[in-house]
């Protein structure tokens, strides 16, 4: 998923000395650092936008400001995810998205960026997938357009349809409406408005993240046994050379230099869990199977945490967490005094260094290099043990008929919206 991976380690270590180390440092214990470089060599992380259509086509200056945001970004040769809001309803909304994708593309120009650089992200329902992927192509050039699925569309066939008519074209590619949950339960869910570029990982739009992947098949035989002792070196190393690298990569943008000091998130994205069930020969379908692909997910998942609180425990608290203190707007005397101590003995046991740390995607459920077997869908409800959810990485779908496409992402919707529920649920059983 890396950009330009091939590259990254001599690229890297002709301008950042440690930077290169902690990455070579990744890739020797198993895992995939999933950054890109920039064009001054230097690691950074995948920036995005959010951009009210509304805004811009009403005032110049708003036009102006998203253009210059944009052109900063393409100029140091990353690749930019921008999120439309504020589209207004068919047919007016071809006009204004076409006058985003017309200030994205002199942005670019003036960049001496490429067009393809750019991914946009819309809400579902203001016009057919193949009308938005043609109008982008028209004013912007080719590229990605992101989809986002919601409600509504969980209840409309025709936009299902044309999802699903697509699905293959590598150019319209869907996104879930969901919410990015936090590894400590002192700290909010947030809604997912964005999408990493490259990554495809949704996130709330202008954060941070240092993004890392591990595929755990890396550490299994060809019949599917796991080594745990280098597959749990493996997960402690993802959490804390994430952590050393975090000051070490480059946050383009100021919203995301403060995010970045404020949530310290981490994408560890665990990938290859079909192909381990494949291995084992194990039926999808049968109830011990996915029980015991959310053991293997609840195991992952506490480790990652417990690693981060051991990490928490010897460093300066998270700032979000102090942020998040509900003392802090009580007036002073015993009340306050009151909640700031429960505030702390909840801190005490339940701080972490990163808000964020595990991803995963429904994709992951499918064994590798075959059509999408269905009865793999199965294996959904391990998306409960996510904080956020990846959508890169599809595999081939052109045999699945409307209705499978449909249930299937209705299926992996419906996961991620039970959200702490069903995670809790998973870990009691």
């Amino acid at each position: 998923m890396a950009v330009d991976r091939d590259c990254l380690p001599n690229g890297v270590g002709q301008r950042d000395d440690a930077a290169a180390q902690l990455y070579r440092e990744l890739e020797m214990a198993g895992t995939e650092p999933l950054l890109t470089l920039d064009s001054d060599g230097f690691l950074a992380g995948g920036v995005t936008l959010l951009v009210d259509a509304g805004d811009v086509d009403a005032s110049a200056a708003a036009a102006l400001q998203f253009r210059q945001q944009a052109f900063d970004v393409l100029a140091t040769g990353l690749p930019l995810s921008v999120s439309i809001h504020g589209l207004p309803t068919v047919p007016a909304s071809r006009d204004a998205f076409g006058r985003v994708c017309d200030l994205l593309r002199r942005a670019a120009g003036d960049a001496g960026a490429m067009t393809s650089q750019v991914e946009i992200v819309i809400g579902a329902g203001t016009t057919s997938p193949e009308e938005v992927s043609a109008l982008r192509y028209r004013q912007l050039g080719e590229g990605i357009v992101h989809v986002r699925v919601d409600c509504g569309l969980l209840r409309n066939p025709q936009s299902w349809y044309e999802l699903w008519r697509a699905r293959d074209t590598g150019q319209v590619r869907l996104t879930y409406a969901s919410r990015v949950r936090s590894s400590c339960p002192l700290l909010c869910d947030e809604a997912a408005t964005a999408v990493i570029p490259v990554t495809g990982i949704q996130v709330p739009a202008g954060t941070a993240w240092l993004s890392i992947g591990l595929n755990v098949t890396r550490f299994a035989d060809a019949r599917g046994r796991l080594c745990e002792r280098s597959i749990e070196e493996a997960l402690r190393r993802c959490v804390d050379i994430g952590e050393q690298l975090h000051e070490q990569v480059r946050w383009p943008t100021p919203q995301m230099r403060h995010d970045a000091w404020l949530n310290r998130r981490l994408a560890i994205v665990i990938d290859g869990l079909g192909e381990l069930v494949s291995r084992r020969g194990l039926d999808p379908q049968r109830f011990t199977t996915l029980a015991e692909a959310k053991l293997l997910l609840s195991w992952i998942r506490d480790l990652l945490v417990a690693q981060s609180r051991t990490i928490a425990r010897r460093t300066p608290r998270l700032p979000a967490i102090d942020e998040s203190d509900p003392s802090r707007g009580f007036p002073g005397g015993q009340v306050q005094n009151g909640w700031r101590a429960r505030w702390l003995d909840a801190v005490a046991s339940s701080a972490v260094r990163h808000r964020n740390i595990l991803v995963l995607s429904p994709w992951s459920v499918f064994p590798w290099q075959h059509p999408a077997d269905y009865r793999f869908a199965d294996l959904l409800p391990v998306l409960c043990f996510a904080d956020a959810c990846s959508l890169s990485g599809a595999p081939r779908l052109r045999h699945w008929n409307v209705n499978k496409f449909k249930a299937f992402h209705r299926r992996a919707w419906a996961v991620l919206q039970q959200g702490d529920v069903a995670r809790q649920i998973a870990e009691r059983s």
